[in-house]
């Protein structure tokens, strides 16, 4: 009898240890289940030209500084509004990596990549911060057979850059082939001197805008 109850409490024992390694397996792939990449910034493929990209979106001293001699100015470029993407795409969606830069440039070149924060304001003009830096990314643009054929190269870059919602793609550098220069309005706002990265440091008003487009995109993982 005692060896009888001894076998029915090990079989029971057996069964709940059976049962919550079901549930553990039917659990963890949901639980364990990767976020999809998500992109921000320009959208971009082969098909993006980037028309009157050279010699490039170069950078312009305010108004009485003298340039030094042996140095191009450097500032910092701000993606204002991304091409392809209106209405938010040169916003962060989410929070997470950048895994990947993505760039479409008209000649060779090189940045460091940054991260901004853009203030608007329906009653004066935005204003920036930048908040984190990343890799230095240097480009090689297009070949003259890309331009013929009307196929451009898409350059991509690997990064490890955290991001947060709703900042957005930048860069620091002293000339931008990386445009796409069809049309007006404030879509790169462009710091000059550039900007030292301050999560908490002060917005301010961008020493002017441009209407040419960054035909850069970020992968988020």
């Amino acid at each position: 009898m005692t060896r009888n109850r001894t076998a029915q409490k090990i079989a029971r024992r057996l069964g709940l240890v059976a049962a919550v390694a079901s549930l553990a397996l039917a659990v963890s792939p949901a639980a364990g289940q990767a976020k999809p990449l998500v992109k921000f910034g320009a959208k971009l493929n082969p098909t993006v030209q980037p028309s009157n990209s050279l010699p490039g979106l170069a950078c312009k001293l305010p108004e009485g500084m003298e340039p030094d001699p042996e140095l191009a100015p450097l500032c910092t470029m701000v993606l204002n509004e991304a091409y392809g993407r209106p209405d938010g795409g040169e916003r962060a969606p989410r929070r997470g990596i950048i895994k990947e830069i993505r760039l479409v440039a008209g000649g060779p070149g090189n940045f460091r990549l940054q991260l901004a924060e853009v203030k608007h304001s329906p009653f004066g003009p935005d204003r920036v911060r930048t908040v984190n830096d990343g890799r230095r990314i240097f480009y090689k643009g297009q070949t003259e057979a890309n331009f013929e054929s009307d196929h451009y190269r898409v350059e991509s870059f690997q990064t490890n850059l955290p991001v947060k919602k709703g900042q957005q793609l930048a860069l620091r550098g002293s000339i931008a082939p990386l445009v796409r220069c069809s049309s007006g309005g404030d879509n790169t706002l462009v710091s000059s001197p550039y900007l030292n990265p301050d999560p908490s440091g002060p917005f301010v008003q961008p020493t002017y805008t441009d209407g040419c487009w960054l035909l850069m995109e970020a992968v988020i993982k």
